[in-house]
């Protein structure tokens, strides 16, 4: 439901996928990821998917794709929330923390790319050009590492 309303609210067409549904959790833990799988696959939506247009014009289909994953590995678990999106830009990122004064020029120039993106967990940060009631605000990011965390575990990005 979080995908199709985010979607329509901003005209995009998006389709949700998810596999490893068969993946045993606790109840417990279920319930402490349910508020980070939302901030994540809201994001997905709203910042890695392009509007059709953009996606045609990157010979992409209109259609993106938002996808959650589940697999057992070792004595853990492995949720990936990934989306086909035009992926993040380190260049971006560096300015939106400068200019939210995250960062000072120096301080963002010298952040490797991986640095850059890791960013977007910084509480405050957006790239958003203006809040709105999906994103902007610069709260989820760092709530979705903080609450992992909490759980013992951790958060990673990458973008291509």
């Amino acid at each position: 439901r979080i995908v199709r309303d985010v979607a329509a609210r901003q005209e995009k067409l998006v389709a949700f996928a998810t596999t490893g549904e068969e993946t045993e959790l606790d109840k417990t833990l279920v319930d402490a990821l349910a508020d980070p799988l939302v901030h994540l696959v809201r994001n997905a939506v709203d910042h890695g998917i392009e509007a059709s247009p953009a996606r045609r014009a990157a010979g992409k289909p209109e259609q993106g794709v938002v996808r959650v994953a589940a697999r057992r590995e070792g004595g853990g678990v492995v949720i990936e929330v990934t989306d086909d999106g035009r992926g993040m830009d380190p260049a971006r990122m560096r300015r939106a923390a400068v200019e939210k004064g995250i960062l000072d020029e120096g301080a963002a120039a010298r952040l490797t790319d991986a640095e850059a993106l890791d960013l977007t967990f910084a509480a405050g940060f957006s790239t958003a050009a203006e809040v709105s009631d999906i994103s902007g605000r610069g709260v989820g990011m760092d709530a979705v590492r903080t609450a992992v965390a909490r759980l013992g575990g951790t958060v990673s990005l990458a973008s291509r």
